[in-house]
């Protein structure tokens, strides 16, 4: 699966838990959602375009705390959409050159 196509999973995700969720759990969803949208069209606000992994790790760690605080059918929303993040950096993310680190 490519990269965009994980990202553009863990929006839908994103987008059925905020139509479950409640205050104050939305909020932060429309938050993390707007995170992703940032990191998919990063070439319009970064220096170096594409979704960074260690931002993605960043996201997947948000959505398991939200996960806890979440109930119903939003946990299973939140964690579908933390499991894509997970995939997509296994997969190597959308990074083209190997990282050095």
């Amino acid at each position: 699966m490519s990269a965009d196509e994980h990202l553009k999973r863990v929006r839908e995700r994103l987008q059925a838990a905020t139509e479950t969720a409640n205050r104050p759990i939305d909020t932060q969803l429309n938050s993390i959602t707007a995170g992703v949208f940032e990191e998919q069209e990063g070439h319009l606000t970064q220096s170096e375009p594409g979704p960074k992994v260690d931002r993605v790790v960043e996201l997947a760690e948000k959505l398991d705390g939200l996960a806890e605080e979440a109930s119903g059918e939003t946990v299973d929303h939140i964690r579908t959409a933390r499991n894509h993040c997970l995939e997509y950096v296994e997969e190597g993310g959308g990074d083209e050159q190997p990282r050095t680190e």
